[in-house]
Formats: structure tokens, sequence, C-alpha cells
């Protein structure tokens, strides 16, 4: 049995340190076509904008936020879950006072 708990002192800068991360599990560790990895925004902070091959799934853990893909803008609150195609523009950004927390799941998507 692989647990993974999301732990504050693991978190690290990615996305050019524009967004805080914690793995949880590469596709690697769980042989699964899909990873997955904590989040998190500070108040102010905005992740880098990317049009990313990979399709992702956003679940906002706690806190609220803005998110863009492409021209439409959404607001986001604790227990929405997001879908993002992949080569879709998109970015996250914390407007609040309270930092906010995602799991974020991505994939290459299958060919149609």
């Amino acid at each position: 049995m692989l647990i993974r708990s999301f732990d504050p002192d693991a978190l690290r800068p990615a996305h050019d340190g524009t967004i805080l991360a914690q793995s949880v599990f590469s596709g690697k560790d769980i042989g699964a076509p899909f990873s997955c990895a904590f989040g998190v925004l500070k108040p102010g902070m905005q992740q880098k904008p990317e049009r990313a091959p990979v399709a992702k799934i956003y679940y906002l853990r706690y806190g609220t936020a803005t998110m863009q893909i492409d021209d439409e803008v959404q607001t986001l609150k604790a227990g929405d879950v997001l879908f993002i195609p992949a080569n879709t523009y998109h970015t996250m950004r914390n407007d609040s006072h309270e930092e906010c927390s995602t799991l974020a799941i991505w994939w290459t998507p299958m060919e149609t």
C-alpha cells in the first residue's frame, strides 16, 4: 500500500518558482499513465502561464484561486474540480489573502 500525505515542509518551487509543489506519485512510481502533485499558491502568487502537451485535472483542496484557460477566466473555490485540455493556455493565480492548494493530475492524452 502506497500512501502519500500533504507535507508543507516537502513543498519545493516549481514552474520556474511561480508555485510550490510536492510530488505525490509519478507514473513510474505506480506504473500508471499519469502523475500527480500537490500545489500551493501563497497570496499574490501566479503560476507561470503555459501551454502544455498534457491534459490536467486540478482539485482545489482549500482556498480560492482565479483560473484562466485560453480567454476564459473563472474563480475556483475549495472542492471545485477543473479539467484543462492539453495544449491550452492556462494559468492560476491567488488574489486572496490566504494560501490555496490543489491536487493536480496530468497525463498525455490518448490518440483518438
